[in-house]
């Protein structure tokens, strides 16, 4: 059996930064990845017939916010592209909403002042609002029926639906950026060359320390160390950074013992299923806007054979179902713009690698997923679902990479790793 130092699982950018800064550090380290690629959540392609690079997955960066992200890409000399549109939003439901809406605003401006998105159990405390979101806003004697804006807005950052979702996380969302109307309007960035770039940056310096189509299955905490093994074989390590989505890890055999709630919410899975679709259309100019329930994020950009659009929607019943209903909302919503056949996008919820698309929390699992991040060596949990910080973002996978890289070299270094930070 192969014996290694430490062994990385997942080659997103949580797993590619917590690699290079161990190789830097002078560690022995391999670094698994399942699939034929690295990125993870991360997958930008080329669209041939729009003629551009298009993000399946993640996309956006806000170089406001996300100060990481920003020290990594200019680490490698990625640019970002500024998005701010030039196109006004078309509204949902004109003159409908606005007393509803400023309620909503006030109400949750009032209580993400409560919560210090920096600390890492950022949760403590604020119980009485970790319930579905339409349940809050219910007790709060507000019809959904009165806030599309409101839970457009909730679904472009959490990608889940509000029946299922924590208004917790909303919370945690208008504190980090700084309140409700920031939130849903930051300064979005999007990628050079798409955010996959970053990724494949990371993965070239690694050299043969990297090992792709290298799917795990099992991963068992022993008396002589790690095993970590899978259909191409077993190595044995002195610790491991598992660095795969919350929801793949119920499908591996994580033979060691765990937390209860971390054991708890590995078992549930988080709620995140949004589906992204791109198409090529005809515009007679740009488009942009938000809708609820389908349709919900909408937004053109133009190649260089032809203009496409985006669009954004809760998975269900499925994904290809979602979308379809969501193209035709699009059409009547945007009268002008045609929608071609030629469409491009990624199941992330069937995709055996994520089952999932980026992390939104059910009620009840904050303290489990603080349990998994915080779990002290010879295994380790990393990955933006993971961040004590920017949970579901870029930024968060690379600030839990980063961290658990640190915490890893701490214990190396007097057998005692600090608490999660990332």
């Amino acid at each position: 059996m192969e014996q290694i130092e430490t062994v990385v699982v997942g080659a997103g950018l949580a797993g590619l930064c917590a690699a290079r800064d161990l190789l830097d550090a002078g560690r022995q380290v391999v670094l698994l990845e399942a699939r034929d690629r690295v990125g993870g959540r991360t997958y930008s392609v080329p669209f041939e017939a729009a003629g551009l690079t298009v993000d399946l997955g993640a996309e956006w960066v806000d170089p406001d916010q996300h100060q990481a992200m920003m020290h990594e890409l200019a680490r490698y000399g990625i640019d970002v592209e500024d998005t701010t549109s030039q196109t006004p939003l078309e509204p949902l439901s004109p003159g409908t909403e606005a007393g509803s809406w400023d309620s909503i605003v006030r109400i949750c401006d009032r209580i993400g002042t409560q919560l210090n998105p920096s600390q890492p159990n950022w949760y403590e405390g604020l119980d009485q609002f970790d319930l579905p979101v339409t349940a809050f806003l219910a007790s709060h004697a507000l019809d959904i029926n009165h806030l599309p804006t409101f839970l457009a807005h909730g679904f472009a950052l959490q990608g889940a639906h509000p029946d299922e979702y924590s208004m917790l996380n909303l919370f945690h969302e208008f504190a980090a950026f700084g309140g409700v109307e920031a939130a849903f309007n930051g300064a979005e960035s999007r990628i050079a060359g798409g955010a996959q770039s970053l990724s494949i940056a990371i993965a070239k310096k690694l050299g043969p320390a990297l090992r792709l189509n290298y799917p795990v299955t099992r991963i068992a905490k022993t008396g002589e160390g790690v095993i970590v093994e899978g259909p191409a074989g077993q190595l044995l390590a002195g610790q491991v950074i598992v660095a795969l989505p919350l929801n793949a890890l119920s499908h591996l055999s994580l033979d060691m013992p765990l937390p209860t709630e971390a054991a708890q919410v590995i078992a549930e899975g988080h709620v995140g299923r949004a589906a992204k679709g791109w198409a090529v259309a005809t515009l007679s100019e740009p488009i942009e806007s938000v809708g609820w329930p389908h349709a919900v994020e909408v937004y053109s950009r133009r190649g260089a054979r032809s203009e496409v659009v985006c669009t954004f929607a809760v998975a269900e019943p499925d994904h290809d179902a979602a979308l379809a209903d969501s193209w035709r909302v699009l059409a009547t919503r945007h009268r002008h713009a045609v929608v071609h056949e030629e469409q491009l996008s990624h199941d992330w919820i069937a995709d055996p690698y994520a089952r999932g698309s980026w992390l939104s929390s059910a009620p009840g699992q904050v303290r489990g997923l603080h349990e998994l991040a915080d779990m002290s060596p010879p295994v380790l949990f990393a990955g933006g679902d993971f961040s004590r910080g920017w949970y579901g973002w870029m930024e968060g996978a690379v600030t839990s990479g980063r961290d658990v890289a640190t915490r890893l070299l701490a214990y190396a270094s007097d057998d005692s790793a600090p608490p999660a930070t990332g």
